[in-house]
């Protein structure tokens, strides 16, 4: 069940992208180094926050396939773990589940969306 909970919320921002592309240009800003405690890749591109309520999210581009990134996130942040994969999505969380990963392939590279579940249990 928190897996279809992770695959909705991923399916919501990947629906977000494609509205947003229908109009002139996707509401992008520079990258952050980090989102609340999840570290972020140094090549991390069109960067999209969505941080006004809790779950706060963030969605970006890294030209890194799937497999470059979950080892990126790995060993950037060891307390990931793969908790799903379907249809070439990975989810990868914390073991308190305050932190969720979603990996999704991308023509040019993968698509990622960072969710901070609660800010009490992820730094900020």
């Amino acid at each position: 069940m928190k897996f279809l909970g992770a695959l909705t919320l991923s399916a919501f921002f990947a629906v977000s992208f494609s509205s947003n592309a229908n109009s002139s240009q996707p509401d992008t800003a520079a990258c952050p180094g980090d989102f609340y405690s999840i570290t972020m890749p140094g090549d991390a591109m069109q960067c999209q926050r969505f941080d006004d309520n809790m779950p706060a999210s963030l969605v970006f581009h890294t030209p890194m396939d799937n497999q470059q990134i979950i080892d990126w996130y790995q060993q950037a942040m060891p307390e990931l773990d793969v908790i799903s994969q379907f249809n070439g999505r990975v989810v990868l969380a914390a073991q308190q589940n305050n932190i969720r990963v979603v990996i999704s392939p991308d023509n040019t590279g993968s698509q990622i969306d960072l969710l901070v579940i609660d800010t009490l249990l992820a730094r900020q």
